[in-house]
């Protein structure tokens, strides 16, 4: 186990890196921050499955339905009740948690494969109950999103969006990291481990599993609300079967086990099909042959071999003492 002065070291790194990536995305065009701004939104939902599934090693592909529930609950509530933004994505959130809080039913008796099944079939229910209800969430033809707004400045530029999108992101990812490093993240990592070991030294598991699945919920709607806020339209094609798929693929190529794999496979699944968009047709093959490669050379995943070359070469290089 490395040092943890060696994790906040590579810690500002990613959040100073990140910061120069947001600063070149808003000098450079609004279609560049708009690609940003849905990788800061992919990072903030993938954060939440590296805590369920990196870390407690639970399995859920319900995330594109439960950002269906805080996108939809943020529209509606700013729309038609007229609830302000900075108030509308909390509640959103806090109601997805409570959605997905019930997969923790499923969580408490189910495991591995029997439990993907049940979670990905109630984000199919998800979705299909939100197009099925048409007065309320305008069906299949979506819902127009009113433009977000705090204290009169409105968010209705590209720039702003990704300003207060990486503020969010921010504290979303120190949380996140925290979590990982104190007792409940230790407690996690046991239902991941053994969660027959962890019950025996008293562990609460059903409390750990709930708390593990509450919080990739919240996350998952708060990246729903945010798209809500990002877009003036928001449909059921937004959260497709493949959607959940995708953030699975984003925690595979990052790394699973650590928040900087959450952002960098976020940065990979959603900006280099846009980087690939000029092959045409090809695009996709390309991109399914880079992703092959990535998980068959780096399987655990991108981000550990980084640190593990960080730690040997820059932290402690070979001569230096240990």
């Amino acid at each position: 186990m490395m040092p943890r002065w060696v994790s906040r070291t590579a810690g500002v790194a990613c959040l100073s890196a990140l910061g120069a990536v947001l600063l070149v995305a808003i000098l450079w065009n609004s279609y560049t921050t708009y690609v940003a701004n849905l990788v800061l939104i992919n990072a903030i939902a993938a954060l939440g499955l590296i805590v369920l599934t990196g870390v407690a090693g639970q399995l859920s592909l319900a995330t594109a339905g439960l950002m269906a529930v805080g996108a939809y609950a943020c529209a509606i509530l700013m729309g038609r009740y007229g609830v302000p933004f900075v108030v509308a994505v909390p509640v959103s959130s806090g109601l997805t948690a409570v959605v997905g809080g019930l997969l923790t039913l499923p969580a408490l008796r189910l495991g591995g494969l029997h439990l993907a099944i049940v979670t990905l079939a109630s984000g199919v229910i998800i979705v299909q109950v939100i197009g099925k209800a048409g007065p309320f969430t305008g069906g299949m033809s979506g819902l127009t999103v009113d433009t977000p707004t705090i204290l009169g400045f409105a968010f209705d530029t590209e720039p702003r969006r990704l300003c207060g999108l990486g503020l969010v992101f921010f504290a979303v990812a120190t949380v996140t990291w925290n979590i990982r490093r104190l007792k409940p993240g230790r407690a996690l990592l046991g239902l991941r481990q053994r969660e027959d070991m962890a019950q025996m030294l008293g562990v609460d598991t059903r409390a750990y599993k709930a708390l593990a699945f509450a919080y990739s919920s919240f996350l998952a709607g708060l990246a729903g609300a945010l798209y809500a806020g990002a877009k003036s339209y928001i449909s059921v094609d937004d959260f497709t079967i493949w959607n959940s798929i995708y953030f699975y693929v984003m925690i595979s190529v990052g790394g699973a086990t650590s928040v900087l794999g959450g952002v960098v496979g976020a940065l990979f699944v959603t900006a280099l099909p846009e980087v690939l968009r000029g092959l045409d047709e090809a695009a996709q093959a390309v991109f399914g042959v880079i992703l092959v490669l990535v998980i068959v050379f780096l399987p655990n995943g991108v981000v550990p071999p980084l640190k593990d070359l960080w730690y040997a070469r820059i932290v402690r290089p070979p001569g230096t003492d240990r």
